[in-house]
């Protein structure tokens, strides 16, 4: 500051105050694993916490609201029939305690792991990735196709003269098809008299399997497309009544065509029966297209259409009649496709003059949608919604029938992109129309355009052209009539004006040509409809307007000859299914893998492994079961076929499933002495040949067909191993390998080119692996510590466990210890958090008090509770098995509580559920040194019950009495219970102390790291001060106000502060370093009170 020149006054202000900045308050951090991608609270959008990009993100919540707006409500899983799935490892019990401690506090960090629970849902079928954007999908299972079949028998017949709706066979698979166009079915697929729709490409047809026609050449149970030649003889016309008696030679009937000369037919048999009357028909008609058949004993007359009408009439004798045939007209079978108001002319009084009107068997596809009319449902993939948009799929003759009915005002300029429209009949040949149909779909708005290349000179030969243009107008379903373009070129550049002013000119409403700079010429249909073109000298293609080749021009389509379309409709690219399509799942997509029953059990053969029934198997002549393992709850007595049991054979109880699996095998020499014939195996030993070993081994029969699963019986006699199948040169000969990788029941990730498509499959003899599929599902769930396969919820929980324990041990955001101070840490429902919950505590300088769970099943009995917190059976982490991990700054706490979740269902909740809650209202009547615990501060306020989750998923409540009360604390673990009088309390204040000191108790623990976060910001202000008596006298005084402050709060009994020459000798002080040296007698909560009881005699006490 500059001094005074002239008079003034100069005030200068120097702060010397300092004090202890206060505690921040009890702050929790919470880790929890939730779904991903949640709605929030209010229902608006995505709960932020929950995006796969926030994992990991630390988040400071304030309120319970702030909470289900970051997380989302918390869920926990019910079954189909709203029960609670207690223990489920999909439930957020962290968001839930969160909430809950959220309830009466005002601050909580809160860090989610990167796992979805969603993920883990359990699926009989593989996770895919949703598809594209824009992904089109015809859905058959929803699709109405208006298909109805015809009945000519009289009116006075049960369902004669009416239609009938068909049901086809739909085929979206291309194995059940030819495989290549027309995608005929196969034989194997339907009976005959059924219809199927034919779905695998983009043009879909109707097809009827066919009874045959032996004159005709069209065998039984040949699949015939609806309309063709072939449908039509695959139905009669005429169907005969008699036996033929009566019939003789040289008799004689006509048939009448009227667009031919008629037929004669003359008996010429010497028997005189039906088969001759059939051999002369077809004699004398060939080559008319009618054919005769004897079939079940009468005739049958058909028509491949040719003639769509005849006419029978008896001339010398009668042999129509011994035939039992009607004289009269009769008309062919007909397909018609119609809107439901255009009902077919197929009934006989709609034929008058014709003995049956159409025949049984004519079909009418009825394009509209009202009485069953077809509706085509087509949906589009929206990756905003991540739903599946609808379209109206109208069915429509052309283009121009399509705009004038969608689109009848604006002619086509009011389509909206993407609408969708469907073909029918494409060929298009009067007379035979075809049941074939074909999807389009809008591709632009606006005006139709087609623009050429840049013309030069030379493009076009000099010499006159014509083209002959046909356009769409509004309101009309029809197109204009043709119109003849005579264009003059010259071979010049500019031709390409000489194109645009001949169409301009020539009196066309819609069209319209212009030039643009680049000297292209564009022909535009003006509102967005049709143009057909005629252009046999082929002068567009001339200037680079072209349908094919290898730059087609946008908007123009062949139709065949020297025809094309310039539209704004383009032939729609989908898929055909029932269910809706995925795309290859995301690499590192989770699968957790539902089905217990398919199970591929390989076995070593000395060499290497394969299917149980391999030929080279050891038990391939014993002719075990064909199905494979039996998978039940009690021991098989048959094998799958009804056969009986033999020695080899594999049973896979499922009665436990919280121990799944159990494998026995059976022995035949056991059952024939009556001894019990299932010989369990170890399924922790992968030494021997009687253990088993858990890993993945292949997904499929061959390299090239792994992208599916393989069936399981197909698998029993392969030999396939993918190249990463462990390596049988390892293993003895028997010994079994339960194959991870196709069974089930257990969690898998996919993970994208896991193979090595270049490399060669050392497990198959070098085999060349360019055909493999190159991604495959890889286990996620590890095996057991024992190395025994983990399954089912035991496998999702791996899965769950893992992502808490990565992003534990490699979050550097939780570990920052100046802006994110929080002194409780918790993981709520997880015990196997315990051991990376301490290690992070120490990576903060122990300023934290971790909270820990037991596990839900941990029953209550004192030698459960003993061995598990002993940990008896020496698990390599805290678990289901056992307690590990001791510390003086973690406290563990049993059993689980009983509450209810945000939506009201009961649930079962962890202790730290209970406990979290517990110390901020502790805290809030007293402080953290003040044990909480006891009926004072300890009562629970979130749970209405404690107990354990048993065998049969129940939540089991209990009450611990004291000598339960006594294992748990004889084993540091602190029991919660229910009081009489007081409601459930936390009874217990221990600490997993490593020795006996004032650290094992929780109190004391918790006073500890309070005063760490106290001395730290106590001592940061001297930091760079002069490291002399002043300094050290000021923080001394500092740390002694502090002290006697906790003194007079009941912390502490007693204190000593040195800070002096005798602790700050030269050599620390040249070392810049001032040590503050202080010893506290911290005060112990009261947990055992003894009261002594003496009885006197009368006046005894008086006289003392």
């Amino acid at each position: 500051m500059a001094g005074l020149v002239s008079p003034g006054v100069q005030v200068s202000v120097i702060d010397e105050s300092f004090y202890t900045p206060a505690e921040p308050g009890t702050t929790p951090i919470i880790f929890v694993a939730t779904a991903e991608n949640k709605t929030n609270g209010a229902g608006t959008g995505i709960a932020p916490g929950t995006l796969a990009a926030n994992a990991g993100k630390v988040y400071l919540l304030t309120s319970q609201r702030d909470l289900v707006e970051t997380f989302g409500d918390p869920v926990f899983k019910t079954d189909a029939n709203n029960n609670p799935i207690n223990g489920g490892e999909q439930n957020e019990y962290g968001l839930q305690a969160a909430y809950s401690y959220l309830g009466v506090s005002n601050r909580a960090f809160v860090v989610r792991a990167g796992v979805d629970l969603n993920a883990i849902n359990a699926s009989a079928t593989a996770t895919a990735d949703n598809p594209a954007n824009g992904t089109y999908w015809l859905d058959t299972q929803s699709t109405s196709w208006g298909l109805f079949s015809w009945n000519s028998a009289a009116i006075s017949t049960t369902g004669g003269q009416t239609f009938t709706n068909i049901s086809p066979i739909v085929i979206t698979d291309a194995t059940q098809t030819s495989g290549s166009s027309p995608y005929t079915p196969k034989g194997s697929v339907g009976a005959v008299g059924e219809y199927a729709i034919s779905a695998v490409s983009n043009i879909i047809r109707l097809w009827y399997k066919s009874g045959g026609n032996s004159a005709a050449g069209v065998a039984s149970g040949t699949w015939v497309e609806v309309g063709s030649e072939e449908w039509k003889l695959s139905w009669p016309m005429v169907t005969g009544t008699a036996n033929g008696t009566g019939l003789a030679q040289n008799q004689q009937f006509e048939i009448g065509l009227s667009d031919s000369a008629n037929i004669t037919v003359t008996l010429t048999g010497s028997n005189d029966s039906l088969a001759d009357m059939v051999a002369d028909i077809n004699t004398a008609a060939n080559p008319s297209g009618i054919y005769a058949v004897l079939e079940a004993g009468v005739i049958n007359l058909y028509s491949n259409g040719l003639h769509d009408t005849f006419t029978l009439a008896d001339g010398t004798g009668t042999p129509l009649a011994f035939a039992g045939i009607t004289a009269g007209s009769y008309m062919a079978p007909e397909l018609v496709i119609d809107k439901h108001t255009q009902v077919p002319d197929f009934k006989r009084t709609d034929n008058t003059g014709t003995v049956n009107g159409r025949p049984t068997g004519s079909v009418w596809v009825k394009t509209t949608e009202p009485n069953a009319g077809a509706r085509w449902r087509v949906k589009a993939w929206n990756s905003a919604t991540e739903a599946w948009d609808s379209y109206d799929a109208p069915l429509a003759p052309d283009a121009q029938t399509a705009i004038a009915e969608l689109d009848a005002a604006g002619g086509g300029a009011n389509l909206a992109l993407g609408s969708v429209y469907v073909e029918t009949d494409l060929d298009d040949i009067p007379g035979y129309p075809a049941a074939d149909f074909q999807i389009y779909k809008r591709c632009a708005t606006g005006a139709t355009e087609v623009l050429s290349a840049k013309v030069e000179a030379g493009d076009v030969a000099a010499g006159t052209y014509q083209l002959f243009l046909q356009e769409t107008v509004k309101g009309n379903a029809n197109l204009t009539a043709a119109i003849t373009v005579s264009i003059v070129a010259t071979g010049l550049a500019t031709d390409a004006d000489v194109i645009a002013n001949a169409i301009n000119s020539a009196g066309l409403t819609n069209t319209v040509a212009s030039v643009d700079s680049g000297n292209r010429v564009k022909i535009s249909h003006r509102i967005g409809g049709d143009i057909v073109v005629v252009d046999a000298g082929g002068l567009l293609n001339s200037i680079g307007i072209k349908s094919s080749g290898p730059a087609p021009t946008a908007n123009y389509y062949s139709e065949g000859g020297n025809q094309w379309r310039i539209s704004n409709w383009q032939p729609l690219v989908y898929t055909a299914s029932d269910d809706a399509p995925t795309a290859v799942a995301a690499d590192g997509a989770l699968w957790y893998n539902s089905l217990i029953d398919e199970v591929d059990i390989m076995v070593h053969n000395g060499t290497t492994w394969v299917g149980y029934k391999d030929g080279t198997s050891p038990y391939f002549a014993n002719n075990t079961d064909v199905g494979g393992p039996l998978v039940s709850a009690s021991a098989p007595t048959k094998q799958s076929d009804g056969n009986a049991l033999v020695t080899g054979d594999v049973w896979i109880s499922t009665m436990d499933l919280e121990n799944y699996p159990k494998v026995y095998i059976y022995n035949k020499i056991l059952a024939d002495a009556g001894s019990n014939p299932w010989v369990e195996i170890d399924t922790t030993d992968q030494t021997t040949e009687n253990g088993m070993l858990f890993a993945d081994a292949r997904y499929n029969t061959t390299g090239a067909n792994s992208g599916e699963a393989g069936e399981i019986s197909d698998l029993l006699v392969s030999n396939f191993l993918d190249p990463d199948a462990p390596d049988p040169a390892l293993y003895p000969k028997g010994m079994l390998l339960w194959n991870l990788r196709r069974s089930g029941f257990n969690v898998k990730k996919f993970v994208r080119n896991s193979i090595d498509v270049n490399a060669d499959n050392g497990r198959q003899g070098d085999e060349a692996m360019t055909n493999y599929y190159p991604h495959r599902w890889v286990t996620e769930s590890a095996n057991e510590a024992d190395g025994s396969g983990s399954f089912g919820r035991k496998a999702q929980r791996k899965v769950v466990v893992q992502g808490l324990q990565s992003m534990l041990n490699s979050n550097e955001e939780i570990r920052d210890n100046e802006t994110r101070l929080y002194n409780l840490i918790a993981t709520p429902g997880y015990p196997e958090l315990i051991g990376e919950m301490v290690s992070l505590n120490y990576d903060r300088g122990l300023t934290a008090f971790v909270v820990g769970d037991t596990p839900f099943r941990l029953a209550s009995d004192a030698t459960t509770l003993n061995n598990w917190s002993t940990n008896v059976n020496l698990a390599l982490e805290d678990n289901d098995a056992g307690l590990v991990t001791s510390d003086e700054y973690l406290g563990v706490y049993y059993p689980s509580g009983f509450s209810s979740d945000n939506a009201g269902n009961n649930i079962v909740v962890p202790p730290s559920h209970m406990v979290l809650r517990t110390i901020a209202l502790n805290d809030q009547v007293a402080f953290p040194w003040f044990a909480p615990a006891g009926t004072r501060r300890g009562g629970v306020t979130n749970a209405t019950a404690t107990g354990f989750i048993n065998s049969e998923g129940e939540f089991n409540s209990i009450a611990l009495n004291e000598g339960q009360r006594d294992t748990l604390y004889q084993s540091n673990v602190n029991p919660i219970t229910f009081l009489t009088g007081a409601g459930i309390t936390v009874f217990g204040q221990k600490t997993r102390a490593r020795n006996a000191s004032a650290l094992d108790r929780v109190n004391v623990a918790r006073l500890v790291v309070y005063l760490r976060s106290q001395l730290n910001s106590l001592a940061k202000p001297y930091l760079f001060e002069p490291n002399d008596k002043i300094t050290r006298d000021e923080i001394k005084q500092q740390v002694e106000s502090l002290l006697v402050e906790l003194v007079g709060l009941r912390a502490l009994f007693d204190f000593l502060v040195v800070c002096d020459e005798t602790n700050n000798t030269p050599a620390r002080i040249d070392r810049n370093e001032l040590y503050v040296d202080i010893a506290i007698e911290p005060v112990k909560a009261v947990e055992f009170i003894y009261i002594p009881l003496r009885l006197k005699n009368t006046g005894e006490i008086a006289g003392l």
